[in-house]
């Protein structure tokens, strides 16, 4: 109680709570940016993690184009495709938990250097063997393997990282900035990568994909905040206890259980017209062919910017629950409303409503995000972000799922289904969950 007294009294005493440094920091500072879209970056910490996220999406995404090029040139086998898919989530399903209470034990800036160096390495390997002529398919399952596990400890340190680099108001501001980022670079990077491929061959465009991580390394070391790691005792016991924690704290809050619940809903009802839907609808039901399920894609890509554009000029504060049911229903009815425009409506219609799901898509991430973000105390945020890990478990049951009923109704139908069950899960939970609508 004494040391309470003396921090309320003497915010300089060095007895500063987490939120006390936070409020601190950014006391009496404004935003001097006319456009609300893009308020967060005028905090110079958040600069330097958002130009280190372009540096990273916009490599991401050039690997995604080649790597299934190299897979292919290696072993012509599409089998090989799906399981380098799968060699890359396996570690970031078994980690990514895990990754949530180094997020919380350690450095959280140190962390992020760590495993973008780690991914730098790798990138750089990999392009050498190819430049060289020595790869083999299990150097591409092993650096894919190995990228996966720098990413699980990626993910959590950084989304965690944003709360303690702009002020509370800024949080929805700075994640939807960041959703828009990566879509941004999804068209770039393809376009580009697609280019190199063309112009260089696969060597020197891996080689461009490791030249342009870099900047991932550089722009985060440059971040300065303060360390928010702990004295707990760091074994194997203390981390399964951590962990606990928790998942404890998660389903206690009225904020994050709901949250969290209606995520699951989301991610296996709703992300299979990615991973399923959308390349069954390309080939099978418009025929639009591999460069048309290409255009498909982009087309997403740029309502998704889109989205993530709108949604940091509202910056919501308030209702962010209603808004969170709201654009998932919306999303829902698009999914349905698509499947629809495919049984006859001009292709145009078709990419039109594509566009929209991709728009309503990235607005439903970023308010989950910064709901978590700002409903999870400083030291727990890294584990209560590493729970958004597990959708990709629920993804893979979705998908499977979704698979099953496409093989058995078509691709239309099954769509159909699917994005009713998002509607009609927004309103299930809404109905028995009431704090799901109560969160500001």
């Amino acid at each position: 109680m004494q040391d309470e007294g003396r921090i309320q009294d003497n915010p300089d005493s060095g007895l500063l709570t987490p939120q006390q440094i936070r409020e601190l920091r950014f006391r009496g500072s404004a935003p001097p940016f006319g456009i609300k879209t893009f308020q967060a970056l005028a905090y110079k910490d958040y600069r330097y993690l958002w130009l280190g996220q372009i540096s990273h999406a916009f490599s991401l995404w050039m690997e995604q184009i080649a790597r299934p090029v190299l897979v292919l040139a290696l072993t012509g086998s599409a089998l090989h495709l799906g399981m380098i898919l799968a060699a890359r989530m396996v570690p970031q399903i078994l980690l990514g938990l895990w990754a949530g209470v180094i997020a919380d034990w350690f450095d959280r800036r140190k962390v992020l250097i760590i495993s973008k160096s780690g991914a730098a390495v790798v990138n750089f390997v990999l392009a050498g063997l190819i430049l060289s002529g020595n790869v083999e398919l299990w150097h591409v399952y092993s650096t894919t393997m190995l990228k996966g596990l720098f990413m699980a400890l990626d993910q959590p340190a950084r989304q965690s990282l944003i709360p303690s680099i702009v002020p509370e108001g800024q949080v929805t501001n700075a994640v939807a900035l960041n959703s828009a980022t990566m879509n941004m670079m999804r068209i770039g990077g393809a376009a580009v990568s697609g280019l190199l491929l063309a112009a260089f061959g696969i060597g020197w465009t891996f080689m461009v994909v490791a030249i342009v991580f870099l900047g991932a390394v550089f722009f985060t070391a440059k971040i300065q905040v303060p360390s928010n790691a702990v004295t707990t005792r760091r074994n194997l016991r203390g981390a399964s206890e951590s962990l606990k924690e928790g998942f404890r704290f998660a389903w206690n809050s009225p904020t994050i259980r709901p949250v969290i619940i209606l995520a699951a809903v989301f991610f296996a009802f709703g992300m299979s017209y990615m991973q399923v839907f959308a390349p069954l609808f390309a080939k099978q039901v418009m025929e639009i062919g591999d460069k048309g399920f290409g255009f498909l894609m982009s087309t997403t890509g740029a309502g998704a910017l889109v989205g993530a554009l709108t949604l940091a000029t509202i910056n919501p504060q308030k209702r962010r629950g209603l808004a969170l049911m709201g654009v998932m229903i919306t999303f829902g009815f698009m999914l349905i409303l698509f499947s629809i425009s495919t049984f006859g409506a001009p292709i145009p219609v078709s990419f039109a409503i594509i566009a929209l799901i991709g728009m309503f898509q990235t607005p439903y991430h970023a308010l989950q995000n910064a709901i978590l973000l700002d409903s999870a105390p400083e030291d727990m945020r890294g584990r209560i972000m590493a729970l958004v890990s597990l959708d990709r478990v629920v993804i893979m049951g979705g998908g499977t799922l979704a698979g099953f009923l496409a093989a058995a109704f078509g691709a239309q139908i099954a769509q159909i289904i699917f994005g009713s069950m998002c509607i009609l899960g927004v309103l299930f939970l809404g109905s028995v969950i009431p704090d799901l609508r109560k969160i500001q």
